[in-house]
């Protein structure tokens, strides 16, 4: 969604000593929202829509009316931008100013290098003459966790599984009874697990949440990898993994 977006009225012109005091104020207020958006990496403006809805929600100065998405942008471009209005009311009874505003975004946040300077961070659109407050795109995206209860429920299936059962069966028993995600979106990671002689490995989740739970001759442990072993092209959160010995799983420095 494109909502095309400077100030309302002297649009190309000079603006009086006043007005040019009130722009840089609007200006202010829209760049340290846009500064303070970045909750997390992320390649989509949609992200950034829902952030600044949320961080302009009980704000009556600054408000989104728009957003645009550059579809061919490549990692580490800007790959969209946000547009704002700001509202300052100068006085109790004259009309407020009203300036728009356009930020744009990358992968680690305001897309520009000059993160200080207003200008840079803020970009002067005209306003819309139906320029709104929007409401931010719905997030459809599923959202993958490791349910509350399940490494206790894993605990028990590798304590109980007799030496015949196979990494099929394990992986049948605990998604049969696993616990129920909670939150909106969300659906369980799909487990796995292997069986190497008389030993089992099971893996469920990611780098940023990864349940690795062991069977040896040793009993049944839940192991603590360092979340860099953990990540693609390393060892990964894999049921492999949870049978590698222990020299293997420490912190590399």
């Amino acid at each position: 969604m494109l909502v095309a977006g400077t100030l309302t009225g002297c649009a190309g012109g000079i603006l009086p000593a006043s007005d040019t005091r009130s722009q840089s104020a609007a200006r202010a207020a829209v760049a340290d929202v846009s500064r303070d958006l970045y909750r997390a990496a992320t390649d989509t403006i949609d992200d950034y829509a829902r952030w600044a809805d949320a961080a302009t929600a009980q704000s009556s100065m600054v408000e989104l009316i728009g957003y645009e998405s550059y579809p061919d942008a490549v990692h580490g471009d800007p790959f969209g931008a946000l547009q704002f209005r700001a509202t300052l009311q100068l006085s109790e009874y004259g009309d407020p100013y009203v300036a728009c505003f356009e930020s744009e975004f990358d992968f680690w946040g305001v897309a520009t290098e000059d993160f200080g300077d207003d200008r840079a961070v803020a970009r002067d659109i005209q306003c819309p003459a139906d320029a709104r407050r929007i409401a931010p795109p719905v997030d459809t995206r599923i959202v993958e966790v490791v349910p509350e209860g399940t490494e206790a429920l894993v605990i028990e299936v590798l304590t109980n599984a007799p030496a015949t059962m196979t990494a099929d069966e394990i992986v049948a028993e605990v998604t049969a009874r696993m616990p129920q995600p909670t939150g909106d979106r969300e659906v369980p990671f799909e487990p796995e697990a292997t069986v190497d002689g008389g030993d089992i490995g099971f893996a469920m989740g990611d780098a940023d949440d990864c349940l690795l739970v062991q069977r040896t001759s040793t009993g049944v442990n839940v192991l603590y990898v360092p979340r860099i072993l953990l990540q693609p092209g390393e060892l990964g959160c894999q049921a492999k993994t949870a049978l590698l010995p222990a020299d293997q799983l420490r912190p590399p420095h």
